[in-house]
Parts: structure tokens; C-alpha cells; sequence
């Protein structure tokens, strides 16, 4: 079988690496050959011909290339991990939203099967008139194992993103200063390529960001910290940090966005917070209750080796290019 792929981005954009490239090496294991081509490359007829499946991550092509897609594979797939339709950071324009919805139906109704992040995203395309199937973020166990159990004297509140988002967590400085006042035993550490400005003088901890040091950083925390904003664009997110926090065996609390709500969901690894004293008293809670982080925790390990790891969603993910 022969796989094409045409990825949102290269290698370092986290979504074509947690949606696609993860699963290459299964792939080549179970004989299938794949190609991934450069980002917003569009192949001509004749390479999407002599493909099986073709695979478009994310990418809104006009409709003119998607009707080329369309008449030339055989298997065509969407995959899509974030509400794209919706503005993110800044107002869309009439021509912008009306481009991109119409961009959007364009690829979904051409689509075997659209592949989605989470319920909230599926409900969107079904209703423009896709065939959904729901394959949620994941990560390789392997890169994530167990943790050991953290013994530090001190309770370490963590945070790990992109510096872009290091706004959110500067949202929750009133809060977290209060804590660290009112807990002096807590400390703060943030796993990023840049540190976080706040605007009184509040201790953290800064753990550089570097490659493949996720794993290592995020294993030192004792609470994972997940706030986002209440936007539209954020409910149809499915943040890879909650994975990580997951599979590293500690509680979380976030902000209880749609796609947060999804992977927290069952799992009692997960409190949810919507104001600054829900938050504040979330953590509270959890700073002062030992036994309830450690069962938080196992229960977060649990949830994401039956649910989020790589090698449970592949099946998934392999039926759906193969058609069965």
C-alpha cells in the first residue's frame, strides 16, 4: 500500500508530528509505504493517482485543487486537531471566515473520512456534511515512561508550553501568588523557550525548553497546570501538554474547554476550574492532600495508556487509511 501525505507543517510543527509522523516507523513495520511531501505542496494528478490512500493533515487547499484531489485518489482523507474556523488571536475578515468555511466544507465533503481530534470538532464537520471518526491526540509510551515517584521536599507546581501561550499562565499570576503565600513549601516551575513576564515579583523556577526534554521536566512537577482561554477557537482544542501530564502521572487542572473536558473525562485524574478562586482553592486542595495526588496521578498513568498512547490509536488510525 502506498500512502500519501500532505502535512500542515514540517517536523517541528507539533501537530503534523503528533497527527502523522508519529506513526511512520508502525507504518514501515506493517509494510506500508508512505511519503510525506512538503507543506502545502500540492502532487500532480498522476502521484495521486498511483496512491492508495492520500492523506491531507490539516491543510485547507481552494477548491479548485481539493476537486483535483477528489477526482484523482482513490482514498482521500482529512485530518484535523484544532477548531481552524474559528479567529485565533485576532478578528477574522468577512472574506477570511467566508474563504475558509468554504474551504473547509469543500475538503470534508470530498473526504472519505475526516479524521478529528475530539467530539467538539466532529460535530462541526458533520454538520457541514462529513463522515467523522474521533482519533484523539496521542504520544508514544515509550518516550513517556512511568515515572518513578517524585520525593522533593518541595511541591512543585509546573507549567510547560510554547512561549506563545506563556500568557495564560501569566493570567494566573493573582492566584498562584496567593497560593505561594498562603503554601511557602510550593514552588513554580515553567518549561518553556522563554520565561514568563509577570508583573510583581513572583519566584519560578525557569526550565529551559530543549528537545526531547518534555519527558524530564514535566516528570518533576507534582500538578500540572493547564490554563487556556475561553474562546472559541480553544474549545476544540486537545492540548498535547494534558497528554503529557497524563503519562506522567500527575493531577491536572484546567481551564474546562471542550477538548480538555473530553480527555479528562472518566479518567478522575482532572480538576477543572473556571475563575481564580475555583482555581485557587483546586490547588489548595491538591497541595495540601498527598494521597490525592498520588491517586490523581495513578489514575492520569491509567487513562493514558488505555486511551492516548501512540500504540493504542494506531489500529485506529491504520483502518482508516486502509478503508476496513
Amino acid at each position: 500500500m502506498k500512502l500519501l501525505v500532505l502535512p500542515f507543517g514540517d517536523a517541528a510543527c507539533a501537530s503534523t508530528h503528533y497527527r502523522v509522523l508519529q506513526y511512520l516507523d508502525m507504518l514501515k513495520k506493517d509494510g506500508i509505504e508512505c511519503e510525506v511531501l512538503a507543506p502545502g505542496k500540492m502532487p500532480r494528478p498522476e502521484k495521486i493517482a498511483e496512491s492508495d490512500t492520500v492523506l491531507v493533515q490539516k491543510k485547507l487547499f481552494p477548491s479548485h485543487q481539493v476537486r483535483t484531489l477528489r477526482k484523482h485518489a482513490k482514498r482521500l482523507l482529512f485530518d484535523i486537531d484544532d477548531a481552524t474556523w474559528q479567529p485565533h488571536g485576532r478578528k477574522h475578515s468577512w472574506w477570511t471566515r467566508w474563504r475558509t468555511n468554504r474551504r473547509l466544507q469543500s475538503i470534508v465533503r470530498a473526504a472519505d473520512v475526516s479524521l478529528v481530534a475530539n467530539q467538539y470538532i466532529g460535530r462541526h464537520l458533520d454538520a457541514l456534511g462529513g463522515k467523522t471518526r474521533v482519533l484523539p491526540m496521542a504520544l508514544k509510551a515509550e518516550d513517556w515512561p512511568p515515572a518513578k515517584g517524585n520525593q522533593a521536599t518541595r511541591i512543585r507546581i509546573g507549567w510547560s508550553g510554547a512561549p506563545v501561550n506563556l500568557r495564560y499562565l501569566e493570567a494566573l499570576e493573582p492566584v498562584l501568588a496567593k497560593v505561594m503565600n498562603d503554601h511557602p513549601q510550593v514552588e513554580l516551575a515553567v518549561f518553556c523557550g522563554k520565561q514568563p513576564t509577570f508583573s510583581n515579583p513572583l519566584p519560578f523556577l525557569h526550565l529551559p525548553w530543549r528537545q526531547g526534554g518534555e519527558h524530564e521536566a514535566v516528570q518533576s512537577f507534582h500538578i500540572g497546570l493547564l490554563p487556556l482561554p475561553t474562546d472559541d477557537f480553544s474549545q476544540g482544542k486537545s492540548p498535547i501538554k494534558a497528554l503529557q501530564y497524563m503519562a506522567a502521572g500527575i493531577p491536572t487542572i484546567a481551564t474546562p474547554q471542550a477538548g480538555s473536558l473530553e480527555i479528562g473525562q472518566g479518567s478522575d485524574s482532572m480538576f477543572f476550574a473556571e475563575n481564580p478562586q475555583q482555581w485557587s482553592e483546586r490547588l489548595s486542595q491538591l497541595i495540601r492532600d498527598s494521597e490525592m495526588r498520588g491517586k490523581m496521578g495513578t489514575n492520569a498513568r491509567a487513562a493514558f495508556e488505555e486511551r492516548f498512547s501512540s500504540t493504542q490509536t494506531y489500529s485506529r488510525w491504520k483502518s482508516c487509511l486502509l478503508g476496513s
